[in-house]
This record gives C-alpha cells, sequence and structure tokens, in this order.
C-alpha cells in the first residue's frame, strides 16, 4: 500500500486528505496521522518537522517522495486526478510546482504555532 504521512492538526492537511480518502480505492493507500505514526517517521529517516513541512508518501517499493512529488503519486492514484499528475510532471511546469509548494510549505509551517519544534 501507498503510505500518506500527513498532518491531522492542520485543518487544510485534513480537509485535503479526507476528500482524498472519500475518493480513493480501497486497498490504495494507508492514511498515516504523522503525530502517531513515529516508527514510520523513524524508518525512513523523516523528521518530525520535516514532516510537518511537508508532505510525504511512500509507494509500495519503499520509495519516499516528498512535496509535490508526494502529490503527484497520490493523484496518480486517484480516478479523476490522473490529469493533474500528468500536467504537473511538464518540463516547464513541474518545477515552478515544486517552488511553489516548497515557498506555500514553508509560509504554512511559520504560520502553525504548533510546528514550532526545535
Amino acid at each position: 500500500m501507498i503510505k500518506v504521512l500527513y498532518d491531522q492538526h492542520c485543518s487544510l492537511c485534513s480537509k485535503e486528505i479526507n476528500y482524498y480518502k472519500s475518493i480513493a480505492p480501497k486497498g490504495i493507500f494507508l492514511w498515516c496521522n504523522l503525530h502517531t505514526h513515529n516508527k514510520l517517521l523513524r524508518k525512513y529517516k523523516i523528521t518530525h518537522k520535516d514532516a510537518l513541512l511537508s508532505l510525504h508518501v511512500i509507494d509500495e517499493k519503499e520509495i519516499l517522495y516528498k512535496g509535490i512529488d508526494a502529490f503527484c503519486l497520490i493523484w496518480k492514484n486517484l480516478k479523476g486526478w490522473r490529469l493533474l499528475n500528468f500536467i504537473i510532471r511538464m518540463p516547464i511546469i513541474y518545477p515552478v510546482s515544486r517552488a511553489f509548494y516548497s515557498y506555500f510549505a514553508l509560509w504554512r509551517f511559520k504560520k502553525m504555532k504548533y510546528c514550532e519544534v526545535n
């Protein structure tokens, strides 16, 4: 199964992931709240800060995806979202999308009080 590590305390993240859960085929994803899956974080050497900063997804082959790449893996496996994965992966759009996601993730991270970790 594809493991999705997300921040359940973030209202934006929760809304988005809950939507994906509602449309996802059974048996494809394992939805993991990063606050309760410490073993998974340790296994893949993901710091709590990095997990809060951006979405992390682990595929069936145990390959770790982060940020926009993590979203693309989710979208690739959701009917009706595959086209967005294809568009984001286009040569000019991909680097812009990565930069935009990184900027947005950092902005969100700085706004959340509970993200103040050492």
